[in-house]
């Protein structure tokens, strides 16, 4: 065990070797590495990695929008991983950069942050999105870099501190109708519905600061409708192998995921067609279904009245691309209430889609490649001094290896799911059925008679001598030591 954490701690004393061969690998890119001060050793502190050709994809085709967080290591490893990301044209996860720290608080953010935003080139932070749990050392850093910028917080994070003292269930679907409001008059009517079931929550609620997690108040012009974080979510877990492993190990595991993904994207995207990445196209034909509750009236100048249903009412503005709904200039997304009016001049959506959704805009973001890595051995030797790994601080407990759920969510499924997956049937190779109840299958066992044909061996030898001769109760057996052989 001794020797295996020796060994563990041992790729701290090559950090430097490793952040030479990044440079020179991929030039461009930004790899900082700290010591720890006031230590006449020397010790690791953090690195932080942001590769130069995601600087690029990132510049090229992404939105303003960045998401940030953090999560523990799950293995001998002392600290915490810092992530930055952000969404592609397909709205999937695309990292920006990564670095590993001693633990998450102000200072650590603070220099993360602050290396962040002068590689995405922010700024003033002017029309820039960051999303983000509420721990304050995000939200003082950002606060301090990023001035200008909407800082948003996750409303899973709020609605779990929320659901602490309003339990019910039923109350559930109400907070999120509030989160989702994209006005503020949806919002205070939303949020009038909570008031019937619960006043005190609907009270609280306006304590938790509702411009920082609902649509309702956020800025116009971001293209991006999120009111959580769960992209990074979906990174930590995309990551939780490479955890385990030692400092430079699990730095070049995500690295190597990284590359990989962006050459499957590259090679994914070939094979679409039309102008809009496919999980776009299926969001809206989502909002498709909702314009059958829609009735339209025109005023002959590109300006429409919508009713939907029979209590709301919203007027469009098709040469603004505007709704008083308000989502349409929150997300860049047609709203149903605007693709009713769209249908009564055309069925193309695709001239009424953000431009930020194209599918040349996610050609763009993964044109640029990660550049291959040499191994260990080759790296270019450093004058800096080797490193030692700073001190480990252990928890009490078994380190976790998954995310520790609330309790209103649910348990982590025991079976793979096949939701996704295309069955054939092992007869006919038709994707509409099985073999149980394949047509084809059953004609031919009821040719074959019923799928069992005669054996004549089996009847033959149920017609021949039983193979084991009966015993004689009156016969003396044969001695057992007659029939040894001397």
């Amino acid at each position: 065990m001794l020797k295996w954490l020796d060994a563990t701690k041992g790729q701290y004393g090559k950090i430097f070797e490793y952040q030479a061969e990044l440079l020179r690998s991929n030039p461009g890119s930004t790899v900082v590495v700290k010591l720890e001060p006031n230590i006449e050793v020397p010790t690791f502190q953090r690195i932080y990695v942001c590769l130069d050709a995601i600087k690029k994809g990132f510049m090229a085709g992404c939105r303003r929008v960045i998401g940030l967080d953090g999560c523990f290591f799950k293995g001998a490893t002392n600290g915490e991983l810092l992530c930055a990301l952000r969404r592609d044209a397909n709205n999937q996860m695309y990292p920006i950069a990564w670095a590993v720290v001693e633990k998450e608080n102000n200072e650590s953010w603070d220099w993360f942050c602050y290396l962040l935003f002068r590689d995405v080139l922010m700024g003033d932070s002017t029309g820039w999105v960051i999303i983000s749990d509420q721990q304050k050392g995000i939200i003082n850093a950002v606060s301090f870099w990023a001035p200008q910028a909407e800082h948003r917080n996750c409303a899973r994070h709020i609605y779990a501190n929320w659901r602490k003292t309003y339990k019910t269930k039923e109350w559930k679907k109400l907070f999120w109708r509030c989160a989702k409001a994209p006005s503020v008059p949806l919002f205070n009517l939303a949020r009038a519905k909570l008031a019937q079931k619960t006043k005190d929550g609907a009270d609280a609620i306006l304590k938790t600061s509702p411009e920082h997690w609902s649509r309702a108040y956020f800025r116009i012009g971001s293209n991006c409708d999120s009111v959580d974080n769960n992209i990074c979510e979906s990174f930590n877990k995309w990551i939780v192998e490479a955890r385990f492993f030692p400092i430079i190990s699990m730095l070049e595991t995500i690295r190597r995921k990284v590359m990989v993904r962006i050459q499957e994207q590259r090679t994914k995207c070939d094979r679409w067609t039309g102008l809009i990445c496919p999980n776009i196209n299926r969001k809206i034909n989502s909002y498709i279904k909702l314009t059958a509750n829609c009735e339209v009236i025109s005023n002959g100048a590109g300006k429409f009245e919508v009713k939907y249903f029979t209590t709301y009412r919203y007027t469009v503005d098709l040469n603004e691309r505007k709704c008083s709904c308000r989502y349409w200039e929150l997300s860049g997304l047609p709203c149903h209430h605007a693709i009713s009016c769209i249908h009564l001049l055309t069925n193309n959506l695709d001239a009424y889609v953000a431009d930020c959704y194209s599918i040349e805009h996610f050609k763009k973001t993964y044109a640029h490649c990660l550049e291959p890595v040499e191994g260990m051995q080759h790296w270019p030797a450093s004058d800096n001094p080797k490193p030692i790994a700073p001190g480990y601080g252990k928890l009490p407990g078994r380190p976790k290896k998954e995310r520790r759920r609330e309790r209103h969510e649910k348990p982590k499924a025991t079976k793979l799911s096949k939701v996704g997956t295309v069955s054939k049937c092992s007869w006919c190779k038709c994707t509409t059925h099985n073999k149980r109840t394949c047509a084809e299958y059953k004609a031919h066992l009821a040719v074959q008679g019923g799928g069992r044909q005669a054996n004549p061996s089996l009847h033959a030898h149920a017609n021949s001598t039983p193979l084991i001769t009966p015993v004689n109760p009156t016969q003396k057996a044969p001695s057992r030591k007659n029939n040894m052989v001397s």
